[in-house]
């Protein structure tokens, strides 16, 4: 969690944050017109670069994605309801997947590794989740189906990622290594929280209950809370364990 504020103090940091943004935005716009639900969510090709950026550049990834996701909404005209949980969903998808790299591999080099590429599908599955299920309880307060856009938003992201994100880390990971602009090469090691092992599996169970509880109506029917306010109170659980968990 604290390379997500310090990133704030360093110029090249907020550098990579405006740079992060404007990418996302230049890739979403041109597909905005592939709408899958209108002012939710359309075909998203982009989305690998928020794993990209995460992996290289971490907390600047995550402020990144989150504005690049709200500036797209504003300039492709699909600002709406689920640009709020929109933020948030892809604030986690740019957050999580450095997160879950440094819990699990002691060097970016390890990803070349058949450990590291099980390392990649796992933070790339995560994080698809984590982008998916809190814009879906969102926008299920507002009459979108959670079933249908958990899924859509979850798969769409992770089919994007699995396929282009490695081409790109192949293509680019050396450049910018060169260039320093990695973030463990512009922050102080003292300026990045470190990585608890077991937090992005408790993650993952906390996310398999809430889908749990939301799809399967016998489990829904049993919660002894308002549907809003469990949908809301579970948003805000997921969003605080992946900050202080992952």
């Amino acid at each position: 969690m604290l390379e997500l504020i310090r990133c704030w103090q360093q110029t090249r940091m907020i550098v990579l944050i405006a740079l992060c943004a404007a990418l996302y935005v230049a890739v979403l716009l041109p597909f905005k017109f592939a709408v899958i639900f209108p002012g939710i969510t359309e075909i998203r090709p982009g989305a690998a670069l928020p794993v990209f950026f995460s992996i290289f550049f971490g907390p600047a990834a995550a402020w990144g994605a989150a504005f690049g996701n709200t500036i797209g909404d504003v300039l492709g005209g699909t600002i709406g309801p689920g640009t709020i949980p929109g933020f948030i969903g892809n604030f986690l998808y740019g957050f999580v997947p450095y997160r879950v790299m440094r819990a699990y591999l002691t060097s970016r080099d390890e990803m070349g590794s058949v450990k590291g590429g099980f390392v990649f599908a796992f933070a790339v599955i995560l994080a698809s989740a984590l982008c998916a299920l809190p814009i879906s309880l969102g926008v299920d307060l507002i009459g979108v189906p959670f079933g249908f856009l958990v899924h859509t938003i979850f798969l769409n992201n992770l089919l994007v990622s699995l396929v282009l994100a490695p081409l790109l880390i192949g293509a680019l990971g050396k450049r910018i290594r060169a260039m320093k602009l990695t973030y463990e090469q512009v922050l102080q090691p003292e300026q990045i929280s470190s990585s608890i092992k077991a937090g992005p599996v408790i993650v993952l169970l906390l996310i398999f209950l809430i889908y749990a509880l939301m799809m399967v109506p016998s489990l829904h029917a049993a919660i002894p809370l308002d549907k809003n306010v469990f949908q809301i109170a579970s948003a805000l659980l997921l969003v605080a364990a992946t900050i202080f968990l992952i």
